[in-house]
């Protein structure tokens, strides 16, 4: 079973993803809130796939240095960005920095399940 890392800081955002995977996949779900909570969980649990959002503080794009972190312990896992920030030039920074897809909020669920598929 593979396991998928949901970083937001948004508690309701996480229990929707949660759900949405829960419903269309067998996942083992982890969930984290902030950057410290998400790579310690990353660096235990080696996730499989990350579902990230870009603004997880009140740090301008903290999700960035997190991506960053995270494909730079593990470049195998596949990082998905999902954030309300929908600029070309901010979905190009993250693939070039080893993410492996964007998702826009507010998140279409087929979407979501399409991409995690993908993953697979």
């Amino acid at each position: 079973m593979k396991k998928v890392l949901i970083v937001d800081n948004s508690s309701y955002m996480r229990k929707f993803v949660k759900k949405v995977i829960e419903k269309g996949g067998s996942y083992s779900i982890l969930e984290a809130s902030g950057k410290e909570d998400a790579m310690e969980i990353f660096k235990s649990e080696n996730p499989n796939i990350v579902i990230l959002d870009l603004n997880i503080s009140e740090s301008a794009m903290e999700g960035m240095d997190v991506l960053t972190d995270m494909i730079n312990i593990n470049s195998e896992t596949a990082v998905i960005i999902a954030s309300a920030i929908g600029h070309e030039e901010v979905k190009e920074k993250c693939i070039g920095l080893g993410a492996k897809n964007y998702i826009k909020k507010p998140i279409d669920t087929k979407i979501l399940m399409k991409t995690l598929e993908e993953c697979n």
